[in-house]
């Protein structure tokens, strides 16, 4: 018998990695999805907009809903709006400015005082951009981070992730994030419990990252799932640490607990 009735399924990771789909992920959650289940995607990764998320996921044959797909520049935005911050800095790609600006948020590139300074994964970072943000940030701005991975997995291996970026501002200013829009923090579980109506031992979190995905579940109070189709391998000590409910090495093995 299935006792949930939510999985909030991160992307990068267990999806695909990189540009390389990951097949059995996919059929398992086609089978989640036939059994019933509600499937929100999640990603902490800001450089894509919602709607190119939802193109990408729909392309692989998953049958999906717009708004089961969450950003954390999305959740970013609905913490400005929520705060009435209408002017801000970006450190970050087109995929966040384009979901600040859809709700109506004001993106400046030089003006003399901001609400807030938005930072999420830039590839294109500039040490200009760095320096712009960590004055605004300094005379008083919020500093609102889409989240704090350190890295994030490609076909290449792990790079870069927006982690990186704050912490350098972080360091340039003295200051760390007032809000972290995405995972670990339990604000997008705040989200979905009104969004959907839904109760905590309802929801399921899936991921591949222990220090997001699962550490997520763990503040939020609700099951985790780790799949080892990502970042963490199945030797890594923290494993036991953040104790997740359930940990496979893809979620085709998922589906046998799903029977049970």
């Amino acid at each position: 018998m299935i006792k949930y009735k939510l999985v909030l399924m991160d992307m990068d990771g267990v999806v695909w990695r990189g540009k390389e789909p990951l097949r059995q992920n996919i059929e398992a959650i086609k089978f989640m999805q036939e059994q019933g289940l509600r499937i929100v995607f999640f990603t902490n990764n800001s450089s894509r907009t919602r709607i190119e998320y939802f193109d990408r996921l729909k392309s692989l044959g998953l049958n999906i809903n717009y708004e089961d797909v969450l950003t954390s520049g999305f959740l970013a935005a609905e913490y400005l709006v929520s705060k009435n911050l209408n002017t801000v800095f970006v450190v970050g790609e087109n995929g966040l400015v384009e979901e600040l600006v859809l709700k109506g948020i004001h993106v400046v590139v030089d003006k003399e005082t901001v609400d807030a300074v938005v930072v999420g994964i830039d590839r294109f970072l500039t040490y200009n951009k760095l320096s712009r943000a960590s004055h605004y940030i300094r005379m008083g701005a919020l500093f609102i981070a889409t989240n704090t991975d350190a890295t994030y997995p490609s076909e290449k291996g792990e790079e870069p992730g927006a982690g990186s970026i704050i912490g350098a501002l972080t360091v340039a200013t003295g200051r760390s994030p007032d809000f972290v829009a995405g995972k670990p923090n339990t604000w997008v579980i705040d989200y979905i419990l009104k969004k959907h109506h839904v109760n905590k031992h309802e929801i399921l979190v899936v991921g591949d990252r222990l220090d997001t995905d699962i550490e997520l579940g763990r503040r939020a109070g609700v099951d985790t799932l780790l799949v080892l189709t990502g970042v963490t391998r199945p030797n890594d000590g923290r494993i036991s640490k953040y104790n997740p409910t359930y940990v496979v090495n893809d979620l085709k093995e998922f589906i046998n607990v799903l029977k049970t």
